[in-house]
């Protein structure tokens, strides 16, 4: 499994923690980098394989905080 791949299976699990509804990954074709939003209210997440120094491989708006549309 390639890195890229754990980490939108480590993003997805949090989401879901966070009560999130995630829509499919977008993948950039010649890039370490994928991106995913949340159908109900919108909060993405950003997986990258290859973080700049100061950057982090899970981010995003839908791993830090609770989905705000009730079921």
């Amino acid at each position: 499994m390639r890195k890229i791949e754990r980490l939108r299976k480590k993003a997805l699990e949090s989401c879901k923690f966070r009560g999130h509804k995630m829509g499919p990954f977008f993948h950039w074709k010649f890039s370490e980098i994928a991106k995913a939003h949340c159908i109900k209210c919108g909060a993405e997440v950003i997986v990258s394989s290859k973080p700049l120094p100061n950057d982090i491989e899970i981010s995003g708006r839908a791993v830090a905080v609770y989905c705000n549309i009730q079921p």
